[in-house]
């Protein structure tokens, strides 16, 4: 019985002690990433979340980081879909957005960059890449002429702390 009491308290010890019951944060879910971005109506192509393995020049490990990973399709049009994320990526809007790393709480931004490699090809190609200070979400947009889909690729990495400071500072 003593054995079982010491696994308990252990337990409760270590649930209590997780960053993100101490911080009171969310803990990371991949279908909750995937909910903040997902393209409404679409339906999921499966999804998967895995270590995202960040290594400096000598294959050392350098921080903890997750990789998600989905594809949407939707019968939407690959304008609509494009105007849909661009209104929710425009300046002044905090969808999608981590909280930053940094202790102040401060706000350190973000950028947004899009990209059309779709002239004279008969695929339509779009590309939304967002970056902040913990994070990248990538969105491929993608068409082809005789689709009756329009994909959407999404990949979110997301760093879980910036160094061992922030990790001994959080």
């Amino acid at each position: 019985m003593p054995r079982f009491y010491m696994l308990a308290f252990t337990l409760l010890f270590a649930i209590m002690a997780s960053e993100s019951w101490c911080q009171g944060e969310e803990p990371l879910s991949l279908m909750t990433e995937i909910a903040k971005w997902q393209y409404p109506g679409s339906k999921f192509n499966g999804a998967t979340s895995s270590d995202a393995a960040t290594m400096n020049a000598s294959g050392e490990r350098t921080v903890p980081s997750v990789l998600c990973k989905t594809v949407l399709t939707t019968k939407d049009s690959m304008a609509k879909v494009i105007e849909y994320y661009k209104a929710k990526l425009k300046r002044g809007t905090d969808f999608a957005t981590t909280k930053p790393n940094n202790k102040s709480g401060a706000d350190p931004g973000r950028s947004v960059m899009f990209h059309d490699d779709s002239q004279g090809r008969p695929l339509g190609i779009y590309i939304i890449l967002v970056n902040t200070d913990n994070s990248s979400t990538t969105l491929v947009i993608s068409r082809a002429e005789k689709e009756s889909e329009t994909h959407i690729a999404w990949t979110r990495y997301i760093r879980l702390w910036s160094s061992k400071n922030d990790q001994q500072g959080r």
